[in-house]
C-alpha cells in the first residue's frame, strides 16, 4: 500500500514494530527493507530527511491483519 504524503518516519517504525508479521518498505529505485529490523530502522531514518527518496514508496505487509495496525500512514 501507499504512504501518505504526510508520514513521520519514526512513527512509522514505532508501529511497525506492533505488527505480528514483517512489514517491508519498497522505496521507489526499488529497495526494499524490512521496517522490523534495526540496521534497516537506521537507513530510513538517515534518508527520512531527503523526501524525495521517499517520493512513491510503499508498504507491504506480511500478515494481512497488519495493515489495520498501519492504517495511520497508508493510504
Amino acid at each position: 500500500m501507499n504512504l501518505k504524503d504526510d508520514f513521520v518516519m519514526a512513527d512509522l517504525i514505532e508501529a511497525a514494530k506492533d505488527c505480528t508479521g514483517n512489514v517491508f518498505f519498497h522505496c521507489e529505485g526499488g529497495d526494499i527493507v524490512n521496517l522490523k529490523s534495526l540496521l534497516s530502522q537506521y537507513v530510513l531514518a538517515s534518508i527520512a530527511c531527503k523526501p524525495g527518496l521517499l517520493k512513491n514508496a510503499r508498504v507491504v505487509c506480511t500478515q494481512d491483519e497488519d495493515y489495520a495496525r498501519l492504517a495511520d500512514f497508508l493510504q
